[in-house]
C-alpha cells in the first residue's frame, strides 16, 4: 500500500476522534471528507493477480482518477442518460441521470497488478457515511448480465466533492438496482468467491422464535421531527450465538424481501447481500414505541435494520434472511408472496423452491411446537400446504396437520 504523508495521518487521526461514525477496516484507516479533493482516496482491498495470488491493498487518489478520466472518459449526457433498473418517477418512467467518470476496470488496469474484473465474484462497496452494499457478479460483470461499474466524478451536472450529497466519488452500475449506486464511496473490497443464492438446508419460522427478543433506542420521524424511539425485535447477533443462524465472519448474508411499492400499489421481489460486520449488528424489527405511547407494529415488518445502519441499508417486508445453509423465514410475508388466490393457504413447496431447498431426492423433517419431528418425503411436499390460525402456522399433508417451528433436509 502506498504510504500517506505524516500530515495526512495526523488529519485522519484527529477526524477519527471527532467523528462519531465507524468505518469498516481493511488495511490502513480511510481518509475522511475534510481532505482536499485531489487527495481524497479510494482504497481497493482483496485484489489478486492473474494467477490468483493476493495483492497488497491499493490506495488510489482522486487526482489519479481525474488523470485517468482525461485519457479514458465515461460520459452519459441528458440526451443519452444512465438509469437504475428499479427507480421510476410517479408515472412509471425510469429516472435519467447524466454523469462523468471512469470505469473501475480501467482503474484496475492503469494503477494495479490486478487480474481482470471477471476474476472476482463480489464487490463490497463501503462509504464514508457507513453505508455498505454488496454487488454480485450479475451486477458488475459485463461479460454476463452485469454492467461495467463507473466511478463518477460528476453526477447530474454537479462536480462531486466531499461537500456534495453524493460525496467525492459515487459508484454507478448502469441498468442495475439503485442500492448498488453507493454515494460517498471510499473503499471497495474484492472477493473471488461467487455469491449465489444460498442452498438452505434448514429454516426456522421467525414468528415462532421467542428467544433473542430485545430492543434498542433509536429515532423515528414524527411530524417532520426526529424523536427518541425504542425498537423491538430479534438481534441477529443473538440468533447467531444461539446457532439459529450459522454464520462465520467470512460469510455474507442474503436478504430476500417481498416489498410493497406504494406508488404502484404492488409488490415485487427485492434481494440484497450484506457482510458479517453489518448483519451481526443488525436486527429483524417487529415493533416500536415512541415516548410514552403504546407499542405498535412497525410498518412493513419484519424490517432488517440496526442502530448503526446508514440510510438506504434498511430492508422492509423481509421474507427470508439466509446465511451458510440456514435461514429465518417470515411466514406472514410468505403468505403475502405465495397466497396468490387469497385462499388463506400456500404451497410449502413454493417456499422451498425460493430457498433453494426443494429436490425430489430430498426428505424433510418438520419440528413441531412440542419438539416432535415429523418426516415428509419430497412427494408429500408437492401437495403440502401452510395455513395460519391464531398466529400459529400449520403444515397440512394428506389428512394430517402439524404446527411448524422449523424444517430441515434429512
Amino acid at each position: 500500500m502506498k504510504h500517506k504523508s505524516i500530515f495526512l495521518r495526523m488529519v485522519a487521526v484527529i477526524l477519527l476522534i471527532a467523528l462519531p461514525f465507524a468505518l469498516f477496516a481493511c488495511g490502513e484507516e480511510d481518509n475522511l471528507e475534510s481532505i482536499d479533493d485531489d487527495s481524497y482516496t479510494l482504497t481497493l482491498c482483496g485484489l489478486v493477480d492473474g494467477d490468483g495470488n493476493p495483492l497488497a491493498d491499493i490506495v488510489i487518489t482522486k487526482a489519479q482518477i481525474k488523470q485517468l478520466f482525461a485519457a479514458k472518459p465515461v460520459i452519459y449526457t441528458d440526451a443519452s442518460p444512465v438509469f437504475a433498473s428499479d427507480k421510476t418517477d410517479d408515472y412509471g418512467n425510469k429516472i435519467p441521470h447524466a454523469l462523468k467518470g471512469v470505469y473501475l476496470e480501467d482503474i484496475l488496469a492503469a494503477y494495479t497488478q490486478s487480474a481482470t474484473i471477471d476474476a472476482y465474484g463480489s464487490l463490497t462497496l463501503n462509504a464514508l457515511d457507513g453505508y455498505v452494499t454488496v454487488a454480485t457478479e450479475e451486477v458488475f460483470n459485463s461479460a454476463g448480465r452485469g454492467s461495467k461499474m463507473i466511478i463518477a466524478l460528476e453526477y447530474d451536472g454537479v462536480t462531486l466533492t466531499s461537500a456534495e450529497k453524493s460525496g467525492a466519488l459515487r459508484a454507478v452500475f448502469p441498468d442495475q438496482i439503485a442500492n448498488t449506486w453507493a454515494k460517498y464511496l471510499n473503499k471497495i473490497e474484492f472477493s473471488t468467491s461467487i455469491l449465489q443464492t444460498p442452498e438452505v438446508l434448514g429454516f426456522t419460522v421467525l414468528e415462532t422464535i421467542t428467544q433473542g427478543h430485545g430492543s434498542y433506542t433509536g429515532t423515528a420521524t414524527l411530524g417532520g421531527e426526529d424523536v427518541a424511539c425504542e425498537y423491538f425485535g430479534l438481534s441477529l447477533a443473538d440468533l447467531i450465538e444461539e446457532e439459529i443462524l450459522n454464520a462465520m465472519p467470512s460469510d455474507k448474508m442474503h436478504c430476500y424481501a417481498w416489498d410493497y411499492d406504494s406508488a404502484t400499489d404492488s409488490y415485487s421481489e427485492y434481494s440484497a447481500w450484506t457482510k458479517y460486520d453489518v448483519y451481526y449488528g443488525g436486527w429483524l424489527l417487529l415493533e416500536r414505541q415512541i415516548a410514552e405511547q403504546q407499542k405498535e407494529p412497525l410498518s412493513r415488518a419484519p424490517v432488517f435494520d440496526g442502530p448503526d445502519f446508514s440510510a438506504g441499508m434498511t430492508v422492509k417486508n423481509i421474507l427470508a434472511v439466509s446465511v451458510f445453509h440456514t435461514s429465518i423465514v417470515s411466514f406472514e410475508t410468505a403468505f403475502t408472496r405465495f397466497d396468490t388466490d387469497a385462499e388463506d393457504e400456500f404451497l410449502l413447496k413454493n417456499l422451498l423452491v425460493l430457498l433453494n431447498m426443494f429436490d425430489m431426492e430430498n426428505n424433510y423433517s418438520i419440528t413441531t411446537d412440542g419438539g416432535q419431528e415429523i418426516q415428509l418425503s419430497a412427494s408429500q411436499m408437492l401437495t403440502a400446504t401452510v395455513t395460519e390460525q391464531d398466529q400459529k402456522y400449520f403444515v397440512h399433508y394428506g389428512e394430517n396437520a402439524v404446527e411448524i417451528v422449523s424444517l430441515t433436509i434429512i
